[in-house]
């Protein structure tokens, strides 16, 4: 389903903590969060990403730290293809909702999928682009996004999907492995800063091939 608590809300329960501490780490974060929105550019959002990181401590337990993160990874990929890439009509961008694997006379089966560009079909998305974003990239979570990719093409061959991530944790040769069924994978991290303007360069090129 499409996210119901988005990263701003995480910092304003920060800033509305009752520990002194909690609160300063909160309107920090939305300092950062606020400068990364307005430009989308990857430095003030990786530098964003790691103020989380260097004060998981105080921001709190491993559930709230956790999707904290992944939420702000989403989303950063979120505004950053409805900004810098021209969506035709009736394409949109969809933050976690279903994407179809199955259609049956019976309704539509889908798997969450972290961003896809595709045609709304009731609860769920025909997708063109599905892109899964992993703030880091261990080998649960790259077999999970495989498996997800694998169920997707199955049942629509002509959809594209990319892996994105921050930080890799899983072994090159697994990962290299799995490249054979991915359509691209980019790391967003500082020193690849390019890699995001690559990632919008072949977004816009598939689009543009399915126009």
């Amino acid at each position: 389903m499409p996210r119901l608590k988005k990263p701003i809300d995480y910092i304003e329960e920060l800033c509305s903590s009752p520990i002194r501490r909690k609160r300063m780490i909160g309107h920090r974060l939305k300092e950062l969060y606020t400068e990364w929105v307005e430009n989308l550019e990857p430095t003030p959002f990786l530098r964003f990403m790691k103020y989380i990181q260097q004060n998981k401590e105080e921001i709190g337990v491993a559930q709230f730290f956790g999707k904290f993160r992944a939420f702000s990874f989403e989303e950063y990929i979120y505004r950053l293809l409805r900004r810098e890439v021209y969506i035709y009509k009736p394409l949109n961008v969809f933050w976690g909702k279903r994407s179809v694997v199955s259609i049956e006379r019976d309704g539509a089966y889908g798997v969450e999928v972290d961003i896809a560009i595709g045609t709304a079909i009731d609860a769920f998305v025909l997708p063109k682009i599905v892109v899964e974003a992993k703030v880091e990239l261990d080998a649960s979570r790259l077999k999970t996004a495989l498996a997800s990719f694998m169920l997707i093409k199955a049942c629509n061959k002509k959809a594209r999907c990319f892996l994105v991530y921050i930080k890799q944790e899983v072994n090159p040769i697994l990962l290299s492995l799995a490249e054979k069924w991915i359509d691209g994978t980019f790391m967003f991290d500082v020193g690849k800063e390019e890699e995001v303007l690559k990632f919008i360069e072949v977004i816009k090129e598939v689009l543009k091939r399915e126009s």
